[in-house]
């Protein structure tokens, strides 16, 4: 990793986490560096332990008479037995601190995946309708669980190379101390393959993570589409090519993820072979050079004793960097998804008791190419509108304006002559009830789908699905605790339909608007339905979109809109 991508990858961590967060990660290095004195101590503490015990006059010179002189011991087998329980006490309590460390690692790092998880919904769904259209939904759920569980990880390793990082600097400092001539020929030497090594397995790793990102993204579009469009795969029998793409996705994934285990062990094979036979090496030099065994023996078992330690500190260090590298595109995604513009909408109080009012407005999706120019239009409160016009002539984006979704690029919305913009957009949208040509039905009860999004109360949702005429069906059944399946797969299109009324009815809307409710339907369904909608909005503005002209008949009057102009 460059210094300038170092530096971006703190930036966006930076930018991430919060405060508490902030405050969390300075505790976890404090506890990292704690844990480094505790392994470090647990590394030292055996050799003069075994030293001795094997050789007890050491205790009538230098440091070790200090000790026994300072907690006043008289024997000196009390004096190693003494030592070797509180060798034990201290290694229990290492660990415990380890499985204690550990817990609060795993906590932060869960904690920060449900954080990012949060964010990216809440940005997701505050994003203008027009960007959320333009994404793959898929997408969007693949970064909420996967991406931002890879960021969470990705946060893990980056503590643990703290954690070992402190360890390795700990015991390097001693060999320094120790042996500083040999300790910087062997960092020289060490130095040079773990440059070369991480030069070489993270461009690889960070190539791998960017493959498995895109790869993922695509198994959740396949899913999305599969699951989604089920009937017609079995109608057509073409679920073989399904699973060939989905089969040809998942090598990839799993080709780049046993990409980056192997990846993960190659820096501790070689650190370790190197380093072991660096100590060899140096053995032999020393033999060669003095010709004694004796003047070695306390430098060598120093440098076995610590680089026994800190080779595994150093390839677990590697491990982690190179699992940072992989998971690096995660940490990018998470970054400029919860980054990108999104729109604050306000609740202030909009009133609506005469008139809405399209003024001048223009619309369009592409820059050069108007799907609405010039449109003026005035419906006054309680009337019955029908707005009619060929497939593509612009009659949906007028009522996605209409109810709130787009914003116009020219001109107004106004309501009893108060203009509607972020700041009352909600209060608007809430006097709305909005039935679009597919209902979208989730896996739960009637009611749960009738009260969708609301509180819910029982004694409203048995009056809307009265309304709608669909009560006598679910009486013979559960109620309003009828399940309806996945999409409503339970019932026909017409009790759909019927259920997306009620839905509609729920929160007691001032104004009911049909975007081609209807159209899916036969004729008879289609009449019965209709007749439902006129006698429940008898006192209430309905705004119509139909192609068939029996649906509009009963209007007050018809808007017909020609490539996005009105007609007349």
């Amino acid at each position: 990793m460059t210094v300038s991508r170092f530096t971006l990858f703190f930036k966006y961590l930076r930018s991430l986490l919060l405060r508490r967060h902030k405050l969390q990660l300075i505790l976890l290095v404090f506890l990292a560096i704690g844990l480094s004195l505790v392994e470090t101590v647990a590394v030292s503490a055996i050799m003069p332990f075994i030293s001795i015990a094997t050789n007890t006059d050491l205790l009538d010179r230098g440091l070790y008479k200090q000790v026994f002189d300072t907690f006043h011991f008289t024997h000196k087998n009390s004096f190693v037995i003494a030592l070797g329980f509180a060798i034990i006490g201290f290694y229990i309590f290492r660990a415990l601190y380890n499985v204690a460390y550990t817990y609060i690692l795993s906590r932060f790092s869960f904690g920060v995946f449900r954080y990012f998880s949060e964010r990216l919904f809440r940005t997701y769904l505050a994003l203008p309708y027009l960007r959320f259209i333009q994404r793959n939904s898929s997408e969007l759920t693949q970064h909420i669980v996967t991406e931002a569980n890879n960021t969470g990880s990705l946060l893990l390793n980056v503590l643990q190379v703290f954690a070992e990082l402190f360890t390795v600097l700990l015991l390097y400092g001693g060999m320094v101390v120790i042996q500083w001539q040999i300790t910087l020929v062997l960092t020289a030497i060490l130095g040079l393959v773990v440059l070369l090594v991480l030069t070489t397995v993270l461009r690889i790793s960070r190539r791998q993570g960017i493959r498995r990102a895109e790869a993922y993204k695509k198994v959740y579009q396949i899913l999305a589409e599969t699951f989604g469009n089920f009937k017609f795969i079995r109608l057509k029998g073409n679920g073989d090519s399904m699973v060939q793409e989905f089969t040809g996705l998942t090598q990839k994934i799993a080709r780049a993820q046993g990409i980056n285990s192997v990846l993960g062990i190659i820096p501790r094979c070689i650190l370790e072979s190197t380093g072991f036979a660096l100590i060899i090496g140096t053995v032999n030099f020393i033999l060669w050079r003095y010709r004694s065994a004796e003047t070695i023996i306390p430098v060598i078992s120093l440098y076995a004793l610590s680089l026994y330690r800190i080779l595994p500190a150093a390839t677990r260090m590697l491990s982690s960097i190179n699992t940072i590298t992989f998971f690096k595109r995660s940490l990018e995604i998470v970054y400029e998804d919860i980054h990108q513009e999104t729109v604050q909408e306000g609740n202030d109080t909009l009133d609506f008791t005469k008139t809405i009012r399209i003024n001048n407005l223009s619309f369009n999706y592409i820059a050069e190419k108007k799907v609405l120019q010039d449109v003026s239009l005035l419906i006054h409160k309680g009337e019955k509108v029908a707005v009619v016009g060929e497939s593509g002539s612009g009659k949906s984006t007028l009522i996605d304006v209409l109810i709130g979704l787009h914003k116009p690029v020219r001109g107004g919305l106004y309501v009893d002559d108060v203009a509607v913009t972020d700041a009352n957009i909600q209060s608007w949208r809430r006097k709305i009830g909005y039935i679009p040509q597919s209902i979208y039905l989730f896996d739960g009860t009637v009611g749960e789908n009738v009260s969708f999004g609301s509180v819910r109360e029982k004694e409203r949702i048995l009056a809307v699905l009265k309304m709608a005429n669909i009560w006598d069906f679910l009486e013979e059944r559960d109620g309003i605790d009828t399940r309806v399946g996945e999409g409503g797969i339970q019932l026909s299109g017409g009790q759909k339909q019927r259920i997306g009324i009620a839905r509609a009815l729920y929160t007691n809307p001032d104004v009911l608007v049909l975007d081609e409710a209807t159209s899916a339907l036969d004729t008879e369904t289609e009449g019965k339905i209709m007749d439902e909608i006129y006698r429940i909005s008898a006192d209430k503005t309905l705004i119509v979109i139909a192609h068939r002209l029996t649906t509009v008949e009963r209007c007050d009057r018809r808007v017909e809109i020609e490539a996005g102009r009105l007609a007349g």
